[in-house]
């Protein structure tokens, strides 16, 4: 079967310029990661691409104004694949021409920020300082005293990424997220993928269960913004910290540390493979990985980033692992 490539690119009508759809690229790039904050995207075109009858290079600066929504698509046989929404950025005067653009977080990030707690919940935080957004953040998480002052969203969540939080968040179409990483998706079908077939490419590496040491540190915020830390696991090992909340009794944080130990001890597949267009993969799924050479080693994975390029006859999906399903 061939598969033909296609591409639609559309900037919605803005400060008194009409909608713009654009079918031709040098390339397209697009990537996402719940570690990331903000998923972004580039976007190169031809050198005498015209809108329009008029010359692109002319009127870069009027025609991809920042702040302009544009929503990117692509896939093969005339299907399209929403794979980007979000704003244009930036966009180069260069040849060719890249516009640069970024998810909804752009628009998010920007608003002002003055709020002073004693104590509060991460949702509670989230609502007030993201007004007019959904928020989905995890469950029973409580701060203890947090001020930010003249500041905006885009650094209180940078601050929430640090320790002792440790909470990431990322935009889900209009949706803010935070603290969700691999199980926001668990509800959606599994993707399958056949190292030998499907994959052009890949740099995975396995490791049995016996060859994996570890030694984590747990740390419990409790509500009053004191801690409560623990280790256990192999001398020696590689160090992993892991964040919990509100668990007050340290024989509870170790009863909770035992299993993530004894589920990272899996033997499994961590690093990167590349794969074709379909199916069309983003970060919070779960792929199922089979081998007939190593049939052993077949087991499902979440997604933990993704890199997507359309260039050259070709689209590319570099799909970073992340742990692997309980």
């Amino acid at each position: 079967m061939t598969l033909a490539m296609n591409a639609l690119i559309t900037f919605e009508a803005y400060k008194g310029s009409k909608e713009l759809v654009i079918k031709i690229v040098n390339s397209i790039e697009v990537e996402s990661s719940f570690k990331l904050l903000t998923d972004k995207a580039t976007i190169r075109l031809p050198r005498n691409i015209k809108i329009q009858g008029q010359n692109v290079y002319d009127n870069v600066k009027t025609i991809f104004r920042r702040g302009r929504p544009v929503k990117i698509e692509f896939g093969y046989n005339q299907e399209y694949i929403t794979e980007f929404e979000g704003y244009v950025t930036q966009v180069s005067a260069n040849i060719p021409i890249e516009i640069h653009c970024e998810d909804e977080m752009w628009n998010l990030k920007q608003l002002p920020v003055n709020v002073s707690y004693r104590s509060v919940q991460l949702k509670t935080l989230l609502n007030e300082i993201a007004p007019g957004y959904d928020v989905d953040a995890l469950e029973g998480v409580t701060l203890g005293g947090v001020r930010f002052s003249k500041t905006n969203v885009a650094e209180v969540l940078n601050e929430l990424r640090k320790e002792p939080y440790k909470l990431f968040s990322y935009m889900k179409g209009k949706q803010l997220v935070c603290g969700k990483y691999y199980a926001d998706d668990t509800e959606t079908e599994t993707l399958k993928f056949h190292l030998e077939r499907n994959a052009v490419s890949n740099d995975l590496n396995y490791r049995s269960a016996e060859d994996i040491l570890l030694r984590l540190k747990g740390i419990s915020v409790l509500s009053n913004g004191s801690k409560i830390e623990a280790i256990i696991g192999d001398e020696g090992g590689d160090d992993f910290q892991l964040t919990y909340y509100n668990i007050e009794l340290k024989a509870e944080l170790e009863r909770l540390m035992q299993k993530d130990y004894e589920l990272r001890k899996r033997g499994g597949f961590d690093g990167s493979f590349t794969s074709f267009g379909i199916p069309s993969v983003r970060h919070g799924l779960k792929v199922a990985l089979e081998s007939s050479l190593y049939p052993e080693r077949s087991g499902i994975y979440y997604v933990e980033a993704v890199k997507k390029r359309f260039e050259n006859a070709s689209i590319r999906q570099e799909i970073t692992l992340g742990g692997a399903v309980a």
